[in-house]
C-alpha cells in the first residue's frame, strides 16, 4: 500500500490529477487543479517557470506548517475521517519536505537575481522560508498566493486522507 500513497503523492504534485471536496462561499462543490492561470508572470522560459515552481513549493510548504499546527481532534474534523493514524500522517508529511527540498534546489540553480530564490541547505532552512512567504510581492501575487494556498491546503487535506484511510 506504500506505493499507491506514493504514486498518489506524485501524480498530485505533478498536477496530473484533480483534487475535488473543497466548497465555496454558496456551499457547492468546487474542484481545484493544478495549472498556473494564476501566476502573474509568463512561463516562457526555464527561469520563469523556476520561479513560480520555488512560490509554489513555498506555498505548499505554508500548508503543511499550518497542518502540523492541528492536533488528532483538530485533524479528524479537518479530514473529516473517524480516526486518525498519526504516524501515517507524519510519514506523508515527512516525504513532502523531502520532496519539497528537492525541488527547491531544482528551480533554484540559476536564481541569484529572480524572486523567491533565498537558498537553502535543509529542511528545516525551507521550513522557515516557508513559514515567513507571503507571495505578496505585488498586487498581482497577492492574488496568486490566495488561490494557491485555497488549493495546497484542499490537496494536502487529500493526501493526509489518503494516509489515514489506508495503512
Amino acid at each position: 500500500m506504500q506505493w499507491l500513497r506514493m504514486a498518489s503523492i506524485l501524480l498530485l504534485w505533478a498536477g496530473v490529477c484533480r483534487v475535488a471536496g473543497g466548497t465555496d462561499a454558496g456551499g457547492s462543490m468546487v474542484q481545484a487543479n493544478m495549472d498556473r492561470t494564476g501566476w502573474p508572470d509568463a512561463l516562457t522560459t526555464q527561469a520563469e517557470v523556476d520561479t513560480a515552481s520555488r512560490a509554489e513549493v513555498l506555498m505548499v510548504g505554508k500548508a503543511l506548517l499550518d497542518s502540523e499546527t492541528l492536533d488528532e481532534p483538530g485533524l479528524r474534523q479537518r479530514l473529516g475521517v473517524q480516526a486518525v493514524k498519526l504516524k501515517s500522517v507524519r510519514q506523508v508529511r515527512d516525504g513532502l519536505w523531502d520532496r519539497l527540498l528537492s525541488t527547491y534546489r531544482n528551480a533554484s540553480q540559476n536564481c541569484d537575481s529572480e524572486p523567491f530564490c533565498p537558498r537553502v541547505r535543509s529542511v528545516a532552512d525551507l521550513r522557515q522560508l516557508a513559514a515567513a512567504f507571503t507571495g505578496e510581492i505585488s498586487p498581482a501575487y497577492a492574488a496568486w498566493a490566495s488561490k494557491s494556498r485555497v488549493f495546497h491546503e484542499q490537496a494536502l487535506n487529500e493526501q493526509l486522507r489518503v494516509a489515514v484511510l489506508i495503512p
